[in-house]
């Protein structure tokens, strides 16, 4: 673009000033260019939810950035009025998508419509509105009287999808999606616009930082694998090394993640970057997924980056890690704690096992632990204590019986850690005994000589073929 020829003695017309103003406006052009991609979209988004039972979409408060550089506020430079829509639009299981557009700048044209009163100003067919009077504006730089100023607003407009083809020389932006619900209509929750920042959606920063949550408590189950005493053991079981290296690729996303949802002024393209190399990590530890989310067979995978449905790509990504996130399989799926009956059966303690446990393919161990030396207290333990249904224990203790068969574990079982504190049995799921716990699921422990700090505790852990 041309720049204005400043010399001495030309009458000054505004002409001069707008080209001025554009030039400037192209001279950053190739920093913009070169900034983060995808810059555009909503900043901040503040609809009337009542509204829509009224069948009208109602802007309350926006920041929005339009592609060609625009950026408006409202209440601010921008004047809107709120728009109707019919509900039969919805019909068939539709789905209603609302913009808000705003008029290019018209180069060989008027830009700007003269409103009678404010009222009329969202009405105005061009880009810009202005009023007939001016306002009274302060001098910043001074105490000296204000001047009067006439100012600018840029017109929005509310269009909805099927509008948008005679819309060809408007820029918009996607706000929200309408769905129906029963009988009435609501916004849809779930739909995310463009954001030039992750303030611009909501459901985007609550998907952002269930994500986050979501990997936290997966590594704070994992930093039980996490005992330097027990790496420097002889006996080392070289299988955990796979908990202790997921435990280190959620460790290194997991405060990035943190400090990515504290602040949502970051822009999605670069939150998204980080959720792909993140699926490119777990997937070390998946047979089924590749770096980019794939299947053998090519199906699924990460979508690339999509400025116009952020809603979908990071949809996507969140269940794309939660299935990797489920394939680091760790931990048992039910622990019971062996609890004191009470003064009157001072050797027993009893715990309870939920149904599911018999009704799926579990294995169920035994798990003891105590300050006393571990083989000492395991040994102990096979000698005189027993597992036994609550119900069937008193006779079994009469008749000196033992209880279910248990079995002696060199170490522990899989998917659960390695205590040097801790001892384990496997119990054998047969025979008269078992068949009285499956019951009812009362399982007592007795133990005429147990250590006063003895902890024990049933782990079922589901079979993997």
């Amino acid at each position: 673009m041309d720049n204005v020829y400043w010399h001495q003695g030309m009458l000054l017309q505004p002409q001069h000033f707008q080209l001025a103003e554009l030039h400037q406006q192209f001279r950053f052009e190739p920093w913009l260019a070169c900034g983060p991609p995808h810059f555009w979209g909503v900043g901040a988004l503040s609809l009337a939810q009542a509204a829509i039972d009224r069948r009208v979409v109602e802007i309350r408060s926006a920041r929005l950035l339009f592609a060609d550089r625009s950026y408006v506020e409202y209440p601010g430079n921008a004047v809107v009025a709120a728009r109707a829509f019919d509900p039969a639009w919805l019909d068939e299981g539709r789905a209603l998508v609302a913009h808000v557009a705003l008029r290019r700048l018209a180069r060989g044209a008027n830009n700007v419509t003269v409103a009678a009163a404010p009222d009329a100003l969202p009405d105005a067919p061009t880009r810009y509105a202005t009023l007939p009077s001016a306002e009274e504006v302060a001098d910043l730089h001074s105490d000296h009287p204000g001047a009067p100023v006439r100012t600018l607003k840029h017109v929005l407009k509310i269009v909805f999808e099927h509008e948008l083809d005679a819309l060809a020389a408007h820029e918009t932006i996607p706000i929200a999606r309408i769905v129906r619900d029963g009988e009435r209509l609501r916004l849809d929750d779930d739909f995310a616009p463009p954001c030039y920042a992750l303030s611009g959606s909501r459901a985007l920063l609550e998907r952002v930082r269930c994500i986050r949550d979501e990997l936290a408590g997966r590594a704070r189950q994992l930093q039980q694998y996490k005992n330097p005493r027990e790496m420097q053991r002889a006996e080392f079981d070289a299988s955990y090394a796979a908990f202790l290296l997921a435990l280190r690729s959620l460790n290194r996303f997991g405060p990035l993640l943190f400090h990515l949802a504290e602040c949502d002024g970051q822009h999605p393209w670069t939150v998204y970057g980080v959720l792909r190399q993140l699926v490119g990590e777990l997937s070390v530890f998946s047979e089924r997924f590749d770096m980019l989310g794939e299947t053998p067979d090519a199906r699924g995978g990460l979508p690339p980056y999509d400025h116009r449905d952020l809603g979908g790509c990071f949809s996507r990504a969140h269940a794309l890690i939660g299935h990797l996130l489920d394939e680091i399989a760790v931990g048992p799926d039910c622990v019971a704690t062996f609890e004191p009956d009470g003064p009157q059966q001072p050797a027993q303690r009893s715990a309870q096992l939920p149904p599911d446990v018999f009704a799926d393919r579990h294995q169920i161990y035994l798990a003891i632990r105590s300050a006393h030396d571990p083989d000492t207290l395991a040994q102990r333990f096979a000698l005189g204590g027993r597992i036994a249904a609550t119900d069937e224990m008193p006779q079994l203790t009469a008749l000196a019986l033992p209880g279910v068969e248990l079995t002696r574990l060199p170490g522990p079982p899989p998917r659960l850690p390695r205590r040097g504190d801790a001892r384990y049995f496997r119990i054998e799921q047969a025979g008269r005994p078992w068949d009285a716990i499956r019951r009812d699921g009362r399982v007592s422990l007795r133990w005429a000589d147990a250590p006063d700090d003895l902890h024990a505790e049933l782990v079922a852990v589901r079979h993997t073929q």
